[in-house]
């Protein structure tokens, strides 16, 4: 009982500070009141009067299953004077079966959540561990053994951890049902474009031949650049052009034929 003991004693340290009314505490205690300018621990507090809910920042019913300090200082500052049953585990009570044995332990954690087994486990080491430190403590051959023994068990404890990480990881992996599925998208059979049939063109929708803009002739397959007529057009031209300069030669021939007679 001096488990107990000590936990209503560190209920007469620290102080409260309110946060929210009947809603929310700040507890502030000096774990080391013979140190000067220590900084004291803070926690914070939920509790709820009417439906006699509490828990405290430290976590300490989580892993013990014992209300810590800071929960009861509060519980007493709102004038809750009794514990609620759903903070009494059965393993501290008087009529609690014998099941410190690890066998019917072992048998008894088998049904329960993983937050409970593990405030089981962790509240049936803790006395053997603080044992084991208070006789390291009294020499320095104990003290040089202990460490040697925790480096040995620190370094199987984590070989342990990993095997049982990867075991829940695989199990997870193998068992797990995803919520989506994604599917390949549908391959389409004819990625190629289609050709189109060819149709046959009646002789009405034919392609019509060009004209020629000279002579308006569509046979030949020339057109008005390379047109016949047009060059037989220039030929004309052409010899049009020396008969009037021939013509004008003679006019003025005779006219000079003229003044020498008048002369």
């Amino acid at each position: 009982m001096s488990i107990f003991k000590g936990i209503l004693k560190k209920t007469q340290l620290g102080e409260v500070n309110e946060v929210e009314k009947d809603a929310l505490y700040e507890v502030a205690i000096n774990d080391h009141p013979i140190i000067q300018n220590w900084i004291p621990e803070t926690y914070i507090i939920k509790i709820n009067k009417s439906e006699e809910l509490v828990s405290c920042s430290c976590k300490r019913y989580e892993f013990e299953g014992l209300l810590c300090s800071h929960a009861i200082k509060v519980m007493h500052h709102v004038r809750m004077f009794h514990l609620p049953n759903r903070y009494i585990m059965k393993r501290w009570c008087k009529d609690a079966n014998a099941c410190t044995k690890r066998s019917n332990f072992e048998r008894s954690m088998e049904y329960g959540s993983t937050q409970e087994l593990q405030a089981i486990r962790f509240a049936t080491l803790k006395p053997q561990v603080m044992k084991l430190l208070k006789m390291a403590s009294r020499s320095s051959n104990a003290f040089k053994l202990f460490q040697k023994i925790l480096d040995v068990a620190e370094q199987q404890m984590q070989e342990v951890t990993d095997k049982q990480e990867t075991l829940t990881c695989e199990i997870d992996t193998s068992t797990r049902i995803p919520s989506q599925v994604i599917l390949e998208p549908p391959i389409s059979q004819c990625k190629e474009k289609r050709k189109q049939p060819q149709r046959f063109n009646p002789q009405s929708e034919a392609k019509k031949p060009r004209r020629c803009g000279t002579c308006g002739s569509n046979k030949g397959g020339h057109n008005s650049r390379t047109c016949p007529l047009k060059k037989v057009q220039g030929r004309k031209r052409e010899d049009d052009d020396v008969d009037s300069e021939e013509g004008q030669d003679v006019e003025s021939d005779g006219a000079y034929e003229y003044e020498d007679l008048s002369g």
